[in-house]
């Protein structure tokens, strides 16, 4: 008999005709506990170890749902999480390499699958995922890649080099790291830490914030997201280079910064707490030009039509 008729037998026997209507939210709870085992049959468990030799490669790929990183100190990579309805779990593993996939039916798409995963130190680890989050903490990484198109992205730990990639979902990096790329489209960045030496940051309409310890080399672009950039201390030596055509840009130095201070915008205005903003007698345009310290470095921001802000803290 099915669950309808059983449920229509017992609103006839049990329950007045009269009081019918006053019923069904009791009927429709009963209706899901008697659906509740279909339900759980419909998630698989995933539970494998594979050992992996140093410094190898892990590679994630999941669709939708989550993928969660976590370092331990062994030879090996553990995989445990649940599979959704119809999906499957294709693992290919050698000694340098693992390769780990969540299939999608052929039908079409399939439920979300929530995968774990416990990393060795020193590994190469490469994420990549649709609208799947992505999290990684406590672990120790030679190499991080983590892209996705509208998931959520949050990486935390340490990784001798980083570069995190959305489309429009979110990043958030609290990385010790000392080379780190974010690129976004539209989602927004916040990235702080331990960030020293190499930074690149890209992004057409998102937000991106970066607080750094140390800058070496830094390379910032815009389109007409906002650029907000603060950096503890700046190496001998180094640059900085900022550029956007209507996003707003903002950079905080140090007050004992050393560098050659090149300021340029075109319709945009500038703020400076070096320098004077200066204008041509004839056309648009402003511009800062002046030195910082003993000028051993160099800083360049350019826009079209945003604003600039140049401020040196303590």
């Amino acid at each position: 008999m099915s669950i309808r008729l059983r449920l229509h037998q017992v609103s006839r026997d049990v329950v007045p005709r009269n009081r019918v209507h006053a019923t069904w939210p009791v009927l429709l709870a009963l209706l899901c506990l008697l659906a509740m085992p279909a339900l759980g049959w419909a998630q698989s468990r995933v539970d494998e170890r594979h050992p992996l030799a140093s410094g190898g490669r892990i590679e994630v790929e999941n669709v939708a749902g989550s993928v969660r990183v976590r370092g331990w100190d062994r030879d090996e990579v553990a995989i445990t999480g649940s599979l959704g309805r119809d999906l499957e779990l294709e693992v290919d593993a050698s000694r340098n390499r693992i390769h780990v996939k969540v299939a999608q039916p052929r039908s079409g798409r399939g439920a979300p699958a929530e995968i774990e995963l416990r990393v060795p130190k020193g590994a190469e680890l490469q994420v990549t995922t649709v609208s799947a989050s992505i999290e990684m903490a406590d672990a120790d990484l030679r190499r991080l890649q983590a892209r996705s198109v509208s998931g959520r992205l949050d990486a935390s730990g340490r990784a001798q080099e980083a570069s995190l990639s959305t489309v429009s979902g979110a990043i958030e990096s609290r990385l010790t790291t000392g080379r780190l790329s974010v690129d976004t489209v539209s989602g927004r960045v916040r990235a702080g830490g331990g960030i020293t030496g190499e930074i690149e940051a890209k992004t057409v309409s998102g937000s991106i914030a970066l607080e750094l310890e140390r800058v070496e080399r830094l390379r910032a672009e815009t389109v007409s997201g906002s650029l907000e950039v603060g950096a503890r201390a700046l190496a001998p030596g180094g640059r900085v280079a900022m550029e956007s055509v209507s996003g707003r840009a903002a950079l905080t130095l140090p007050a004992n910064a050393s560098a050659r201070l090149d300021i340029q915008s075109f319709s945009g205005g500038i703020q400076s707490d070096a320098g004077e903003v200066e204008r041509p007698r004839y056309g648009p345009g402003r511009s800062v030009r002046t030195q910082l310290g003993s000028g051993n470095g160099d800083v360049s921001i350019k826009s079209h039509s945003g604003s600039v802000r140049l401020s040196l803290g303590r």
